[in-house]
């Protein structure tokens, strides 16, 4: 499933503004990759942690699926388990896909962009 694709759906547009093409600006281009992290937080005032994986990653964060019901700008941990950086996030969407599974972008606290171990530098991802 292209989860790019699916994100885009949930873009808000203020009410009364014009349609447009729906273009959206990014910071980074966003990579379609799926690399297995550890997530830790707080869901409903109780510790969780949950292996998972990405479903596509930028130089500011990633997005993936977690079981646990989380608030907006809630701070996570996420452990990278191909390098076992740990890096510091806050959730920026949340949305579900159509399987049900609560989807999370996640966006660094502080710059990162070497956390997927990506070269985001120039133009699209080699």
């Amino acid at each position: 499933m292209d989860w790019s694709k699916l994100w885009g759906a949930f873009s808000r547009k203020p009410k009364g503004a014009p349609l447009g093409l729906g273009i959206e600006k990014r910071r980074s281009e966003r990579v379609a990759i799926t690399m297995p992290v550890f997530v830790y937080g707080r869901a409903q005032g109780k510790p969780f942690s949950e292996r998972t994986e990405t479903a596509n990653v930028s130089a500011q964060g990633g997005l993936v699926a977690l079981s646990v019901d989380l608030d907006r700008s809630q701070t996570l941990l996420v452990t990278n388990l191909q390098t076992d950086e740990d890096l510091a996030c806050r959730v920026a969407r949340l949305a579900r896909n159509q399987a049900g599974k609560k989807l999370v972008a996640v966006e660094f606290l502080q710059p990162a962009p070497r956390f997927w171990s990506i070269d985001f530098s120039d133009g699209p991802p080699r």
